[in-house]
């Protein structure tokens, strides 16, 4: 027997403290309850949404109940950093629909000041959340001190209980349905309208609908699409009597409390305790386990009484849900990131369709699924779609068992080809820093390349892919290949399975992995056959999983390491991969924000994108990281003040109501990327700390790659803190009990315990090893741990600070020994104007030009017009060249909202930027090398002589990388 769930589960940042009045309506009538008929409401216990009992209204035509008592509304304050707003809520039972609406009055001293109906169309509980000075007719004023409930135009009976006459509520998340449907109807086109606008996209279904006669493919395809689902879902398990009467008997306890959406609770967040404890409940998706845990016992049953047995319980439970509320047309008060709740009460049901048809209901069932799954979302005009990785994460499977419920088969057919042309239209690169898919492989989401929701946006779509594919209904050409590459990319970003610390967003908890089985199932969704590129890089990271025999038996080959370099500017990431292992930078700009923070979530990451250098071999953990005693001031490679965990804790706020309750900083610096050459790279920024915490914090960073050494370099550091130091950190190690296993120094080198050697040619180095404290990233609580840790130390408030290190990655004793000897490198220039390396055994130079005009101390470029970034390698009798200028450009000038009267940048939500969804601009860039050459021109590349040097001009965007091959005229 599962335990059941009793009291609240707080979510807090949503909700903010304030006494909040409920009527809970135990033992007795509260005496400021009233009715102008005697003896029309009483106390019953046959229903009830807390503790035991409710109140009974039996009303006729045009009967009035009253409320007496302060309202409890309040006036929302513009500019202040509260952005919740007073909202009215209300559980409602009808047994028997009436086509008629009650209306709730707020009143004061018997005027009424402001009202809203609700629809009594409907059998069942139905709750809703009402904001008072937006969804409301009139206009509410504090001090109203009545309540009145006017009755339908006919006689009836309802149940009430649970009024919270006002509470605080995050104004994005009250929820319109078919008894409210007037509330929050800009959520029908708001951010979150993927989850919010239910009511919107169900009621576009039907007028979309368009008959089509399914031809013999058509119909072979739906029974392939079925089979294929039916056979990913189950699961065989031992059905015995004991475990059908204990099933019985947890359905029993389940029927005396109520079925409930955790994000709904947050308004029980003010009750006083002895209110709370009334509060019983099981949340969704656990009684979406117990359903699917009916579903595989009824598909693994033989015996046909212990079916009918089993399939009767499950459509009572199904029946318990409806009553719950849990039905097409209710939205729960608020439905917002529902799909995280549902995906085993869809897939139960799906797994069910045959006797929920033989009884009669499957079509109930189907509804309440295309209500909740937002299926209606699939006939968006193709102008209006735009992916939405939560979509794919938690709806998408519903929109598909909503379609594959269909009894009519020729329904489900024509719903089928719409969800194809949902597809095939909405995946598509999106812009800006818009959520979905962008051209480098990178996969956004809050705005941001985020692997985390990218392997959630995998689970969900690709499964549909593969059971879509080799029909009519498959997703094919480009946006095949638009997904197929967005899941090869995660192997680069990830080593083997661990993605990079920079790169896990609010959760740098080291849990979260590459998913493995995207890649088989999009190897076996190959549009002709099994897509060779991913079933071998499947084999490679999954070698003793699912078919692999099947791949090998068709002679595939577990794919080599990725070896190269890949540049990944809509993330401001540059990728280095040698052997086994992978070194990654991260930078962040005025488009990419350096950090997501949330109340609980990555309270000290503000570090993390300040040019942060990791070396992955591994796991996170064998490669140094260890959430308990990471020091957050020290990300490897970063340029950061060492203040106290008191002041690196980030303090955050709801910046505006586009946001949520969390901090995502931007600079104002447009230089932050990397490029790529031949298996080469470099990465650089213009980093500029946001003036919440220190705007007088600022450096010039670069990164060049070559092979397996790294050359970093570091100018103008500055800041006016004078209490605390300024370190770039060279490494920071988790150590475990193997102290021995630390650091080594031999002369001017340093060996860390990863087998990485550090020769640190400027700079004031400090070395540490021992027990070292830090904060839990969720609760601030103390944590240690063993580790090593290196850095440069810059002092307290630098001037023009500087440092040079190079690091041989992951080498033997004898290229240590050489490396230490002669790294192989030339530093050409290292000032705010440019970085300058050349290195001497691959000829190949780097250039980190952060600012525009003449070049100093390089024989090859003489100026450019634009801060770029360029690499240059001398092969026979050509000169091979990439170029990228790392401004994405998703507006010009100065975002003025973002600054305030003295011109100083503020905090404001990325969510709320005008620019977000801008197409980068295009931009030429002037290169004037010196000496004369030749260059195929292209669309991106025009090339003129002017005496004894030659004019490239360059056009990119979104920090794009250009390749030109340069041939010297003799």
């Amino acid at each position: 027997m599962k335990k059941i769930i009793l009291g609240v589960m707080m979510l807090t940042g949503i909700l903010y403290g304030q006494e909040v009045k409920v009527y809970q309506f135990e033992n007795e009538i509260p005496k400021n309850v009233e009715t102008n008929i005697k003896d029309s409401i009483s106390i019953t216990k046959e229903k009830y949404k807390d503790g035991e009992s409710s109140l009974k209204w039996k009303f006729k035509k045009g009967e009035t109940l009253n409320i007496l008592g302060d309202v409890g509304y309040t006036v929302f304050k513009t500019g202040e950093q509260e952005k919740a707003r007073s909202s009215y809520s209300m559980w409602i039972y009808n047994e028997n629909p009436i086509d008629g609406e009650l209306l709730v009055q707020f009143k004061k001293d018997g005027v009424v000041k402001c009202w809203f109906p609700i629809k009594m169309n409907f059998k069942g509980w139905r709750t809703m959340w009402v904001q008072y000075d937006r969804d409301m007719k009139g206009e509410p004023i504090e001090g109203m001190n009545e309540i009145t409930f006017v009755a339908p135009n006919e006689g009836g009976e309802i149940l009430i209980d649970q009024i919270i006459p006002s509470v605080l509520i995050d104004p994005r998340h009250n929820a319109r349905d078919e008894q409210v449907d007037f509330i929050n109807l800009e959520a029908d086109t708001a951010a979150n309208a993927h989850w919010m606008a239910l009511y919107k996209n169900y009621n576009q279904i039907d007028r979309n609908q368009k008959n089509i006669v399914l031809s013999k493919k058509d119909i072979e395809g739906i029974e392939k699409v079925e089979k294929r689902y039916r056979e990913k879902l189950l699961k065989k398990v031992q059905v015995t009597p004991e475990l059908i009467t204990e099933k019985t008997e947890e359905f029993s306890e389940y029927k005396k409390i109520n079925l409930e959406f955790i994000q709904r609770l947050v308004i029980y967040k003010d009750l006083k305790p002895e209110e709370k404890d009334r509060i019983k409940y099981i949340a969704t998706k656990e009684f979406g386990i117990y359903l699917r845990e009916l579903a595989y016992m009824y598909n693994s049953a033989d015996n046909k009484q212990e079916k009918d047995t089993i399939a009767k319980l499950f459509n009572e439970s199904l029946e318990y849900m409806y009553d719950q509320g849990w039905t097409k047309g209710s939205s729960q008060g608020t439905i917002h990131h529902l799909g995280y709740q549902m995906r085993e009460i869809y897939e139960a049901i799906f797994l069910m369709k045959e006797p929920l048809i033989k009884l009669g209901t499957v079509n109930k069932a189907k509804e309440m699924v295309t209500w909740y799954s937002a299926m209606g979302m699939i006939y968006t005009p193709k102008e209006n779609l735009r992916i939405n990785i939560d979509v794919l994460n938690t709806m998408l499977p519903g929109m598909l068992t909503a379609i594959l419920l269909n009894e009519n088969q020729e329904k489900e057919g024509r719903e089928l080809y719409q969800l194809q042309s949902y597809l095939m239209n909405s995946i598509n690169y999106s812009p800006g820093v818009l959520g979905g898919f962008k051209y480098d492989g990178t996969v956004f989401h809050h705005m941001q390349n985020y692997p985390a929701y990218a392997k959630g946006a995998f689970e969900g779509l690709v499964p549909i892919i593969y059971y879509l594919n080799g029909t009519p209904y498959a997703v094919t050409g480009k946006q095949f290949k638009i997904v197929k590459d967005a899941v090869l990319t995660t192997r680069l970003y990830s080593n083997k399975y661990n993605y990079l610390l920079s790169l896990t967003g609010r959760h740098p908890n080291g849990k979260f992995k590459i998913d493995a089985e995207s890649f088989r199932l999009m190897a076996l969704s190959g549009e002709n056959s099994v897509d060779k590129e991913l079933a071998e890089a499947y084999l490679r990271l999954s070698p003793q999983g699912k078919s692999v025999e099947k791949f090998k038996g068709m002679g595939l080959k577990e794919e080599t390491a990725p070896k190269g370099s890949w540049t990944m500017n809509m993330g401001s990431l540059q990728l280095h991969r040698r052997d086994e292992w992978l070194a990654g930078v991260k930078g962040y700009s005025r488009y990419l924000v350096g950090n997501e923070t949330y109340i609980k979530n990555n309270l000290y990451g503000r570090y993390m994108s300040y040019g942060a250098f990791q070396i992955l071999e591994s796991s996170l953990k064998e490669s140094g990281y260890v959430q308990e005693g990471w020091d957050w001031k020290h990300f490897p490679g970063t340029t950061a003040i060492d203040v106290p965990f008191e002041k690196l804790k980030s303090s955050i706020s709801q910046v505006d109501t586009k946001s949520g309750v969390e901090e995502m900083l931007l600079s104002d610096e447009t230089y932050s990327g990397g490029n790529s050459l031949n298996g080469n790279g470099m990465f650089a920024m213009k980093l500029h700390e946001h003036p919440k915490y220190d705007g007088t914090h600022k450096a010039r960073k670069s990164v060049f790659f070559f092979d397996n050494r790294a050359v970093l370099l570091g100018s103008g550091i500055e800041n006016s803190d004078s209490e605390n130091e300024t370190h770039t950190t060279l490494f920071q190690n988790y150590l475990g009990q193997n102290m021995k296993n630390s650091y080594t120094q031999k002369e001017d080198t340093i060996i860390d315990s990863q087998n990485n050697m550090y020769k640190v040619v400027e700079g004031d180095i400090v070395l540490k090893k021992g027990k070292q404290e830090s904060r839990d990233q969720n609760s601030g609580e103390r944590t240690e741990n063993n580790y090593e840790l290196a850095y440069i130390n810059h002092g307290k408030a630098p001037k023009n600070g500087k440092y040079h290190y190079s690091v041989l990655i992951k080498g033997d004793e004898q290229k240590q020994e050489k490396f230490k000897k002669n790294p192989k490198y030339e530093v050409l220039n290292q000032d705010n104007n440019s970085h300058i390396v050349k290195d001497l055994k691959s000829n190949m130079t780097g250039y980190a030009l952060f600012e525009s005009g003449k070049v100093q101390n390089n024989g090859f470029i003489e100026s450019v017009d634009t801060p770029s970034m360029i690499l240059l390698q001398e092969r026979d009798k050509e000169i091979q060249m990439s170029f990228v200028d790392p401004d994405l450009r998703l507006y010009e000038g100065r975002d003025k909202e973002q600054y305030d009267e003295n011109g100083v940048m503020i905090e404001r939500s990325i969510y709320s930027r005008p620019w977000i969804g801008n197409i980068g601009k295009e931009h030429t860039t002037l290169v004037v090398l010196n000496g004369k050459y030749t260059t195929e021109d292209s669309s991106k590349v025009k090339s003129e002589i002017d005496g004894d040097f030659t004019r490239l001009s360059i056009t990119s965007k979104n920090g794009e990388v250009v390749n030109i091959v340069l041939k010297k005229i003799s």
